[in-house]
């Protein structure tokens, strides 16, 4: 049994990548009583039978999703659910008064036309004017009083958390546009098997894919204040973590120190983003299974080199939904995000 100050959540879509991830933050959180989990395939057997990771360890059953069952629980629900599917489910819980923290692409966008210009027409349009984007760097104050949070996609968190301060300091050449170079874990393609991830396919290889193309650069031109931004990812044989190398042209008269000061005074006060010290690289290694963002800092001839590393499924993900979720109840920011990197 949980405490009573404990803040009840479902999770739905509870046996893929984001889902599992999510789960085993939420299971560890001091604050947080699992109400429920759900995911329609699986529902009615023991979760260890398709994860033995669980084996043993004590867990509400699985169930098929019923919004009202959810809504009678008074929790918090995060759907951690294929792009597409989490539009309906979405509107049936607000509907009931519940709040939802969204992982899919579903409710990045609160306008329903760039919606349906980047992925397709919403199901359910209405729900748009609820969210609000979640990457507390941006919109701690509105997370703490959302309905709806859609959860920012993995490589715009590390584009965004590389570049902002850079923009928001007035610190880049009028009109030059962002270079994204990103390097991304197989887990990203999530865990349905194919070509992006299985080991025949993508072991022993290192390639760009969606090259300037990728849906995931207007929600990193939003972020930065409707810059341009250019964008490559790669896919690399590792489970998991992303590397973002960003390319940014300073204006005249800016330089190494002052672009070290406006990072260092943009996340200061931010629990998960650490600014390195000057020469030092950031390595995925370092913030597997975090929330965590490291970030460095590269000046040359004008161009600003910023390199963040995330791990995909913790700040690209699960942890970035556990640190709304905290927001949302009331909890403190960093609660059950504590923990350091697995090593080796």
């Amino acid at each position: 049994m949980g405490s009573v100050d404990q803040v009840p959540v479902v999770l739905v879509g509870a046996t893929g990548y984001t889902g599992v991830e999510a789960l085993r933050l939420l299971h560890a959180h001091p604050g947080v009583r699992l109400a429920g989990l759900c995911a329609d395939r699986r529902a009615g057997q023991p979760l260890a039978d398709h994860l033995p990771a669980w084996t043993d360890i004590p867990l509400p059953p699985v169930e098929r999703f019923d919004a009202d069952a959810v809504a009678a629980s008074g929790a918090i629900a995060m759907l951690a659910v294929p792009h597409g599917t989490a539009q309906t489910t979405t509107a049936e819980l607000l509907a009931r008064g519940v709040r939802v923290i969204d992982l899919s692409a579903d409710h990045r966008f609160d306008d329903p036309a760039v919606y349906a210009a980047v992925y397709a027409p919403h199901q359910h349009p209405e729900s748009l004017k609820h969210t609000v984007y979640g990457l507390p760097e941006l919109h701690r104050a509105s997370i703490r009083e959302a309905r709806l949070v859609g959860v920012p996609g993995c490589y715009p968190t590390a584009v965004t958390l590389a570049a902002l301060p850079a923009v928001r300091a007035g610190l880049l050449a009028e009109g030059e546009a962002v270079l994204a170079d990103c390097k991304s874990g197989v887990t990203g393609a999530g865990r349905s098997p194919g070509p992006g991830n299985i080991f025949g396919e993508t072991s022993e290889g290192f390639r760009a894919y969606k090259t300037l193309a990728h849906r995931h650069a207007p929600e990193m031109a939003r972020n930065l204040g409707g810059r341009t931004v250019h964008f490559v990812p790669h896919l690399v044989p590792m489970n998991r973590g992303i590397l973002a190398t960003v390319y940014l042209r300073l204006a005249p008269g800016v330089d190494a120190a002052r672009v070290r000061d406006a990072y260092a005074t943009a996340y200061a006060d931010e629990p998960f983003v650490s600014v390195l010290p000057d020469g030092a690289h950031p390595d995925t290694r370092n913030v597997r299974g975090t929330n965590r963002c490291h970030v460095g800092l590269f000046v040359a001839d004008r161009l600003l080199c910023v390199q963040s590393a995330i791990d995909n499924l913790g700040k690209g993900a699960a942890g970035q939904a556990v640190q709304c979720l905290n927001l949302m109840a009331g909890r403190p920011e960093t609660e059950g995000l504590t923990q350091a990197a697995l090593f080796p």
